[in-house]
């Protein structure tokens, strides 16, 4: 389908799939990714303000963040290998 498009055109589909949970998925995937981004959010604030990362009164620790950069990176990497 993505054929389909002129190259230009086809830049669209592309970046629509790489920016990932944002865009697309089921019933109810806007809920995680909008939490995954909002966790990314706070910690990079949290960084640059210098206090302890805390997301509804929780902090934000390594394992968090591993899943997060998990999650951030997957969607854009299946998509190139798909690509590819």
């Amino acid at each position: 389908m993505h054929d389909s498009f002129t190259p230009l055109g086809g830049l669209v589909p592309m970046v629509m799939m790489q920016l990932g949970e944002v865009v697309f998925g089921g019933v109810g995937a806007g809920l995680y990714g909008m939490l995954v981004f909002a966790i990314l959010a706070v910690f990079v604030a949290g960084l640059m303000i210098g206090r302890t990362p805390e997301y509804l009164g929780k902090k934000i620790e390594a394992h968090e963040m591993k899943m997060v950069s998990l999650a951030i990176l997957l969607t854009p990497l299946a998509v190139l290998i798909g690509t590819a």
